[in-house]
C-alpha cells in the first residue's frame, strides 16, 4: 500500500515533495482509500486524474458510487475503470473496444494492432504525420492512461506489444456486445441467426462448424485457432480486415482461391499459416493496405500482380523464402517493408535502384542479408537511402559487400534524416556516423553499427539513445567512454570490444552491459577496468565474454577477472566464459541463478555444465 501511495504521488505530482500543501482533504487519502489497495484501481485512478484540475477530482469522487462491503474491491475497481473509459476521447474508446477481439492473457503485437486500427478507419488523418505514427500515439496514450499493459524487452525499454488486464477485458467485451461492436465466438458457442448482423467477428477455439455460414455484414474477421470449421472466403461480402495468423487446418492448407473477390479488403494477415502459393487474383485487391505473410517458410515467390496494389502501405514477407521482388518499385505508397534476404545477384542491383522510388518508406527491415556485388550497386544503395527522407527505421542485419571498397567509406556522403529512430547496419567500413554531428540525430533511440573507436564521442552526445550495439574495427578500446554526462538515456550497451574506463556521470541510466575481454597471447596483460563499473549507478546486469588465445593460461585469466570484480561496490550478476578466439561461431546463452536461492553473503559460483559457463554473484564490498 505504501508503494502504491508513492506511485500515485509520483504519477500525479512527480514525487512526494511536489505534492501541493493545499491539496483537498478528499485527495489526501480518501480517493486512495476508496481504491481499497487494489493495484489496478489505484494505477487507473492516478492515470485518470493526472493533469486534471482539482474540481475534476471532486467530480470523480462524487460520480463514482462505490459499492458495499461484499466484493467492494472488485466493484469499486470496475466503476473506476468504467469512469476512466468514458473519460477517453472517442477515438481512443474505439481503439480500446477493438481490443476485445483478443482472448484473455493474449500477447498483442504493437505493430499488428496499429495497422488494424489504421485499416479499420479508427485512426484520423493529421497534417504532417502518417497514419501509423498517429496510431502509435494512440497506443502510447492508452498505455499512459493504464488501460493497456505494455510489454517491453528487458532492460532495453523497447515496447513491442501489450496485454489487456482481465478486468479491463471484461469491461470492453461487455461494452462491445452492448454496442454490437465486436462479436466473440468462444469454444462450443454456435453461430446463430442472432450473429448475422455482426460487424466484427472474433473466433477462438471452435467446435461448431462455420463452413457454410453467411456473413453479409462482417467487415472484420479474426481467428486464433487450429480448426477445420472456418468459413469459406466466399461467405464474406464487405470484409475489410482478415486476420488468420497461425490458423491451421487438419485438412491441409486453407483454400485462398476466392481471395481476389474480397475487393473491400484493407488488411490481410496470413502469418505462420504454411501458405505455399498466393492466387494471381490478389492483384484485384485495389484497396489493400497491409499484406503480412511473415513466417510462411514454404512460400518461395509472390505473384507479379502484387505490383498493382498501389495503396499498399505495409508488406511483410520476413521469414519466407522469397528472394525476387522485381516489381517492388511499383509500390510507391509503401511505408513499411520487411524482407528476409536480398542476395540474388541480378535482383540485388534492381532492388537498391527501386528502393529510391519508395519515398514514403518509414521502416526498412532485412532480417538476414543484403548482398551488394558491384561498385554500381553499392553506390546505388547509398543514393537510394539518401532519397528516403521519411525513413525512421533502417534495420539491415548483415550487409555483404562482394568487392573491396576503396576510400574510407561506402556511405561517406550519406546523411541520415533527422527523424531517424532506429539504425542497424552491420557492415564494415560504412563510416556512416564518423563525420555526422549529433545535432542531426536528435531522435535516434536504437543504434547497432560497425565503427572505428574514434566514433564513440559522437554516440555519447546522442540525447535520446536507449540501446547501443557497437562492433569495432579495433576490438581493444582502452580510452574513456565519453565526456562527462555522455549517454544520458542509454539503458543497454553491447560491444565486442574491450572497454576503457567509465567516468563518473557516464551512462547514468545503464541497466545491462555486454562487452568482451580479449587476451591474444600469454605475454599480454589484461586491459580492462572493472572498477569503473562502480560509476554506473543503475547497472543491474553485466555479461562479459573472455576470449583467449590458445597459448593463454586460462586459470590466470580467471584469477585476474575474479580479483577485479571482488572490489565492486555493487551486487551484480557477471557471467564470463573461456573462448578460443572464434567469437563469430559462439552462441551466447544467458544462464541466470535461480532467484529463489536469494543473495549469498560471499562469492558463490554456479556452474552450467552444458555450456561450461559460470555465473558469479558479486557481493557488496566489505
Amino acid at each position: 500500500m505504501i508503494y502504491l501511495r508513492s506511485y500515485s504521488r509520483q504519477r500525479l505530482f512527480g514525487g512526494k515533495n511536489k505534492c501541493p500543501h493545499d491539496l483537498p482533504t478528499m485527495a489526501n487519502g480518501k480517493i486512495l482509500h476508496k481504491c481499497g489497495g487494489v493495484q489496478l484501481a489505484i494505477i487507473t485512478m492516478a492515470s485518470l486524474l493526472v493533469n486534471k484540475p482539482m474540481d475534476f477530482w471532486s467530480k470523480v469522487y462524487n460520480s463514482i458510487g462505490f459499492g458495499h462491503e461484499d466484493k467492494k474491491d472488485i466493484e469499486n475497481t470496475r466503476k473506476i475503470l468504467l469512469f476512466s473509459y468514458y473519460d477517453l476521447p472517442s477515438h481512443l474508446r474505439t481503439c480500446l473496444l477493438y481490443m476485445s477481439i483478443y482472448p484473455e492473457d493474449h500477447f498483442i503485437k504493437k505493430n499488428t494492432l496499429i495497422w488494424k486500427w489504421v485499416t479499420e478507419g479508427f485512426v484520423h488523418e493529421e497534417t504532417g504525420a502518417g497514419l501509423y505514427e498517429i496510431g502509435e500515439r494512440y497506443f502510447t496514450e492508452l498505455v499512459n492512461r493504464s488501460m493497456i499493459l505494455p510489454v517491453e524487452t528487458p532492460y532495453q525499454g523497447i515496447i513491442f506489444g501489450c496485454r489487456v488486464h482481465d478486468m479491463v477485458l471484461d469491461m470492453i467485451c461487455l461494452l462491445s456486445r452492448e454496442e454490437n461492436f465486436v462479436t466473440i465466438l468462444s469454444s462450443n458457442e454456435q453461430y446463430t441467426s442472432s450473429h448475422s448482423n455482426a460487424r466484427r467477428l472474433a473466433v477462438g477455439q471452435r467446435v461448431q462448424s462455420l463452413d457454410s455460414t453467411h456473413m453479409p455484414q462482417v467487415r472484420s474477421f479474426v481467428a486464433m485457432c487450429i480448426s477445420d470449421q472456418l468459413p469459406l472466403l466466399s461467405c464474406f461480402k464487405v470484409l475489410r480486415v482478415l486476420d488468420l495468423e497461425g490458423v491451421m487446418s487438419r485438412r491441409g492448407p486453407i483454400y485462398l482461391g476466392y481471395l481476389g473477390k474480397l475487393v473491400h479488403l484493407r488488411y490481410l494477415g496470413l502469418q505462420n499459416m504454411h501458405v505455399c502459393v498466393l492466387p494471381e487474383e490478389i492483384g484485384d485487391l485495389k484497396l489493400l493496405q497491409v499484406l503480412d505473410l511473415s513466417g510462411n517458410g514454404d512460400l518461395t515467390e509472390l505473384p507479379c500482380s502484387i505490383g498493382l496494389l498501389s495503396q499498399l502501405k505495409c508488406l511483410n514477407i520476413e521469414g519466407t523464402d522469397i528472394k525476387v521482388l522485381d516489381w517492388i518499385g511499383s509500390l510507391t505508397s509503401l511505408e513499411e517493408l520487411c524482407l528476409t534476404r536480398v542476395e540474388d545477384k541480378e535482383f540485388s542491383s534492381l532492388f537498391v535502384n527501386d528502393l529510391s522510388k519508395l519515398t514514403e518508406l518509414r521502416k526498412l527491415r532485412i532480417s538476414r542479408v543484403l548482398c551488394l556485388d558491384s561498385a554500381s550497386s553499392i553506390r546505388a544503395c547509398a543514393e537510394s537511402l539518401a532519397k528516403l527522407q521519411k525513413i525512421q527505421v533502417i534495420d539491415i542485419f548483415r550487409m555483404d559487400l562482394a568487392i573491396s571498397v576503396s576510400g574510407n567509406s561506402w556511405l561517406e556522403g550519406y546523411v541520415p534524416p533527422p527523424q531517424l529512430r532506429v539504425l542497424r547496419m552491420s557492415c564494415r567500413k560504412s563510416g556512416l556516423l564518423a563525420k555526422i554531428s549529433s545535432s542531426l540525430l536528435l531522435n535516434l533511440t536504437h543504434l547497432s553499427i560497425h565503427v572505428e573507436s574514434s566514433d564513440l564521442k559522437i554516440f555519447g552526445l546522442l540525447p535520446e539513445l536507449v540501446t547501443l550495439r557497437l562492433y569495432m574495427v579495433d576490438v581493444r578500446h582502452h580510452g574513456a567512454m565519453g565526456s562527462a554526462g555522455a549517454f544520458p538515456k542509454l539503458r543497454f550497451f553491447k560491444t565486442d570490444a574491450t572497454l576503457g574506463q567509465f567516468a563518473e556521470g557516464d551512462m547514468p541510466r545503464l541497466k545491462w552491459l555486454q562487452f568482451s575481454v580479449t587476451v591474444w597471447s600469454k605475454y599480454e596483460n589484461l586491459h580492462f577496468d572493472f572498477g569503473s563499473l562502480g560509476n554506473l549507478p543503475e547497472l543491474q546486469k553485466v555479461t562479459t565474454r573472455v576470449c583467449c588465445g590458445l597459448d593463454v593460461d586460462t586459470d590466470k585469466v580467471d584469477e585476474a577477472v575474479k580479483h577485479a570484480i571482488e572490489i565492486l561496490p555493487k551486487r551484480l550478476v557477471l557471467r564470463f566464459a573461456h573462448e578460443d578466439m572464434f567469437p563469430d561461431e559462439e552462441k551466447e546463452i544467458e544462464v541466470l541463478p535461480n532467484p529463489k536461492r536469494g543473495f549469498p553473503s560471499e562469492e558463490d559460483e554456479v556452474w552450467d555444465f552444458s555450456t561450461g559457463r559460470r555465473d558469479v554473484w558479486i557481493p557488496y564490498a566489505r
